[in-house]
């Protein structure tokens, strides 16, 4: 493949080694600086996207493995068979999916993929893997500092204690340490290893991420959408690693505390333990986003596009303004409608059933009226001996500035 990108593939046809300057992804060749004006004039090719040889071999080198044309005959790639999810040339069709009866244009299928659902969905998925991953990693960092604090505050408790029985509780005192260790070692290694795996896991999602972009920028939409299907292998491999830690106990924040021994109190009898060194564990309160629980994951990206011919106008209902000359009006979220009227410099507050609620008087003719929800301010301008914008408190119904 680098041998095809890095020589022009007209001069090549001509038996002239000339290296390529750009690609072409319609034409699936490289180009020298000559080839591509005439690439670039050419009726056939004119309306073909290129990019400079050095950003697409920036691509992944799967999707630079995904050609126009098939392996097998030569021939472009047209058809797009649903039932064994692949390309098909012409042949392929008669050949092999002669009795599949999902088959589309490819054209139409591969339209407008970097801005379908699937790849926008692709971007969030492996946002929100990335962010969760995040999540994850700190969540067991965190424990694993809470646990080396709570170790620390055992430690000062069993020297305080440790000073009230003098030299007979040193050997209990390093049984009761080597216990400590033991137990905030066993879990860091669990924890620790589970961190190693999830720093994997982001490592993946970072690297498909940046895939993304690239093939977002330079990619063609064959090698698009073929490679969202690869990408989307790992997505889901990533997401099942997520679920599985989250029905497991993995997750599990695990602390260290101390209780003294009964036997403690009384130093006449037979003391052979100071204290215990008790493992809690809780249900980690770790909060994960998921796209998938808020919508349905849409796998496919749609062939048709909606455009203005798509919309279809229905009248809700009719409103009669009051005054004369209207020359602004904005909906409140509340359902209430603001008209302003330029002649009497006055805005009208009309409820969502048509009649008048209140009126405020601007003292100038009115022109563009907008409400800002958050502050519940209307922002008028107005027009009279000088131009100005007034903000008026939609609550107290007075000029604020």
């Amino acid at each position: 493949m680098s041998s095809k990108l890095n020589v022009c593939g007209v001069c090549e046809y001509r038996n002239i080694n000339i290296s390529s300057m750009v690609w072409c992804s319609e034409c699936d060749e490289g180009l020298c600086e000559e080839c591509k004006e005439h690439h670039a004039a050419s009726r056939g090719s004119r309306d073909h996207i290129i990019v400079p040889i050095s950003e697409y071999q920036k691509l992944p080198s799967n999707i630079l493995e995904i050609t126009q044309t098939c392996s097998k005959h030569n021939e472009k790639h047209v058809i797009f068979c649903k039932k064994h999810d692949c390309p098909c040339c012409r042949r392929c069709v008669v050949e092999t999916h002669d009795d599949c009866k999902e088959l589309n244009a490819i054209e139409d299928v591969i339209k407008n993929v970097k801005s379908s659902n699937a790849f926008l969905e692709m971007e969030h998925t492996l946002s929100e893997l990335s962010e969760n991953l995040q999540r994850l990693r700190k969540n067991r960092q965190n424990n694993m500092k809470s646990l080396k604090e709570n170790k620390t505050k055992i430690e000062k408790e069993i020297e305080q204690t440790r000073k009230l029985i003098n030299n007979l509780l040193d050997k209990l005192q390093e049984s009761l340490m080597k216990e400590l260790c033991i137990a905030e070692e066993k879990e860091n290694k669990k924890i620790s290893c589970l961190v190693s795996s999830i720093q994997e896991k982001e490592r993946e999602i970072t690297e498909y991420k940046t895939n993304l972009d690239k093939i977002k920028q330079h990619a063609s939409d064959l090698q698009t959408f073929l490679a969202l299907k690869h990408i989307q292998q790992g997505v889901t491999k990533n997401e099942n690693f997520i679920e599985t830690l989250l029905k497991e106990d993995n997750l599990n924040h695990v602390t260290l505390s101390f209780e003294i021994e009964n036997t403690f109190e009384t130093l006449t009898t037979a003391l052979n333990k100071m204290g215990t060194i008790i493992l809690n564990t809780r249900t980690s309160d770790i909060t994960l986003t998921s796209r998938k629980e808020k919508q349905a994951q849409i796998m496919l990206p749609t062939t048709h596009v909606l455009t203005i011919d798509d919309l279809k106008i229905t009248l809700i209902k009719t409103v009669n303004t009051i005054g004369k000359d209207i020359t602004g009006c904005s909906l409140l979220p509340d359902g209430r409608m603001i008209f302003s009227c330029f002649k009497y410099g006055q805005i009208y507050v009309v409820k969502p059933d048509g009649s008048l609620d209140f009126t405020v008087q601007v003292g100038s003719h009115t022109s563009h009226i907008y409400f800002i929800e958050d502050s519940q301010s209307l922002v008028i301008t107005s027009v009279s001996d000088y131009s100005c914008i007034k903000i008026i408190n939609m609550n107290t119904r007075k000029i604020e500035k």
